[in-house]
């Protein structure tokens, strides 16, 4: 029987809702003891539950997860150890489809959006082949940045844009659109015309809501932009 000594410490360690966590042989993780929300909740058992909730082709963040950042790092790159999860940069995490030859690793595109967070989308050739207007594939893919620039993203690269579109919370596809109508009939190898069908495709879908783009297109410094705005709207008979 272990000595009452050791016992009374076990107790008072749960009575003020410590938490053990280890990560066996993980290189570099030990036992660590930490607050957690949730009694006897294990920094391992969190992560788990984190990754099974982020759907397939998310990204799970170590930052956002509770816990001790050293246990949660360890509990993630032992889950990219064993196939569940791929690196994609330091602190980030991608959750892929499984495949008979592993996880693929996400494309840099998808990481670059993610790095930059709410507001950021595809620009140049990258929002035209994301809208299916070109059949070039973007060697290397250019996101559009509300504000300041993050650190460089391997395959990809940033251009500061307003910091009006993270404050509409304005998705991808919509920034695509925005970003088309800057570049121009240049960046398209359809007709002008088939930019607003394929607007309108995308606002009956649910997936661009026209209200918001209309709103940012206003505020734009581009004045070709809103001219074209204009256009494909009226060509297309877009209700704004």
């Amino acid at each position: 029987m272990p000595p009452r000594r050791a016992i009374d410490r076990h107790e008072r360690e749960q009575a003020e809702g410590f938490a053990e966590h280890s990560v066996g042989s993980s290189v570099g993780c030990r036992v660590e003891m930490f607050p957690l929300p949730f009694p006897l909740m294990s920094a391992a058992q969190i992560v788990r539950e984190q990754v099974a909730a982020t759907p397939v082709r998310g990204f799970v963040a170590a930052a956002e997860i509770p816990g001790s950042r050293h246990a949660v790092e360890c509990e993630l790159s032992r889950l990219a150890a064993a196939g569940e999860l791929v690196r994609a940069r330091k602190g980030l995490y991608w959750k892929g489809p499984k495949t008979r030859v592993g996880m693929p690793f996400p494309h840099p595109g998808e990481v670059a959006i993610e790095v930059a967070g709410i507001g950021a989308g595809p620009a140049e050739l990258s929002a035209a082949h994301l809208l299916g207007l070109t059949s070039q594939v973007p060697a290397v893919e250019v996101i559009a940045v509300p504000g300041r620039t993050p650190a460089p993203v391997r395959g990809a690269r940033f251009v500061s844009r307003s910091i009006d579109r993270r404050i509409l919370g304005l998705r991808p596809a919509e920034i695509a659109i925005i970003e088309v109508l800057r570049a121009g009939p240049q960046a398209v190898e359809v007709e002008w015309a088939e930019v607003g069908a394929v607007v309108e495709r995308l606002v009956s879908a649910g997936e661009v809501r026209v209200e918001l783009v209309a709103e940012q297109v206003r505020n734009e410094h581009h004045i070709d932009t809103r001219e074209r705005w204009v256009e494909i709207v009226d060509a297309a008979r877009i209700t704004a």
